[in-house]
């Protein structure tokens, strides 16, 4: 009867393992755990894979961190920042709305809570406001935005993108690395392997899809996205950027964006931006395709990993409790131009 009984626990646990074992998911998530294990090395190898990425003389396409505050096309890239920040949010729930009704939902703490954590945290370390000032200060130069479409396969691939509209300018903001899938992809582009990016066809299936569904005959597309995602802006914009006579891509501008497979070019120099926190080592694999700015760490002591996030950029982008003269006109222009 025991030999009975184990005998069956034995055969059924057997299968459960055979099923798995078949699951293509499984080994997916096998390869991004292992993945997950190598990547934790990296920073500490930087330098002598760096070396080898850098190996080509590239022309010098980096400005001074004292550069002027840009735009890409006629949006600020401080606002290019925060949709890329918004990535981070799960924004399904939200198509069609205003991002207004993200800032009536932050206000009273609902909705997404990534957006009022960061606004929470970015208000803390920049801003120094009561809450509600900062989650308006947030939000005062989104007037007049939207969000068109969202494409989640985080379950599967780990792919996220946002696209927003205004009038005829669509912003399609790619999410980075932010779960174990990503992890895969991360290292198909570090080690330079395109089988691993499996990201990279959706990222340029959206675009071509949210161009059919912008509901205006012709406009101007920007991509923008950190990390692995400023990565898959960039190759989606080598791979795309003639794909419609109708749509013109008006600029790529990135955050942190990792640079692995790409040489820069002094022709995409006004097109690509890729703004790099200073101290941050995951970006620095490689080159962008176009400007590199270096943006100045006010805190040295910050961490490897802290370095890489978006909250570091506002500082830069929003300087203070009030807009500086450059902000407040761009927030006006935006204004204006609805």
């Amino acid at each position: 009867m025991w030999y009975t009984v184990t005998r069956g626990i034995l055969a059924h646990e057997s299968e459960e393992w055979s099923e798995r074992m078949k699951s293509v998911s499984y080994w997916k998530r096998l390869l991004a755990f292992s993945v997950a294990s190598v990547l934790l090395v990296i920073p500490f190898r930087f330098l002598t894979v760096n070396a080898v990425v850098k190996s080509v003389p590239e022309p010098d396409v980096h400005m001074n961190t004292d550069a002027q505050l840009q735009q890409t096309g006629d949006v600020y890239d401080g606002v290019l920042m925060k949709m890329t920040d918004l990535s981070y949010s799960n924004l399904d729930a939200y198509v069609g709305d205003s991002l207004l009704t993200l800032e009536d939902l932050a206000a009273v703490k609902q909705g997404p809570p990534g957006i009022y954590q960061q606004v929470d945290k970015v208000n803390q370390i920049d801003w120094h406001l009561s809450y509600d000032q900062a989650n308006s200060f947030f939000f005062s130069d989104l007037a007049g935005w939207k969000i068109l479409a969202v494409d989640d396969l985080e379950a599967s691939l780990g792919f996220y993108a946002v696209a927003f509209q205004r009038g005829n300018t669509v912003v399609i903001a790619y999410r980075g690395t932010d779960n174990v899938m990503d992890l895969v992809a991360d290292a198909g582009i570090y080690l330079s392997v395109p089988n691993m990016i499996e990201q990279l066809q959706p990222a340029e299936q959206f675009f071509k899809r949210v161009c059919s569904e912008a509901n205006v005959p012709s406009g101007r597309v920007i991509l923008t996205g950190h990390s692995m995602g400023g990565w898959l802006a960039q190759k989606v914009y080598l791979d795309e950027r003639n794909a419609y006579t109708n749509w013109k891509i008006d600029g790529v501008t990135v955050f942190n964006s990792i640079g692995t497979g790409f040489q820069p070019k002094l022709q995409e120099a006004s097109v690509v931006k890729d703004y790099h926190f200073d101290g941050d080592v995951f970006s620095h694999y490689g080159s962008s395709l176009g400007i590199e700015i270096d943006i100045p760490n006010p805190n040295p002591d910050e961490s490897v990993y802290d370095r890489h996030q978006m909250y570091d950029f506002y500082g830069y982008f929003y300087p203070g409790s009030t807009p500086s003269t450059t902000v407040a006109a761009n927030i006006e222009h935006s204004r204006t131009s609805m």
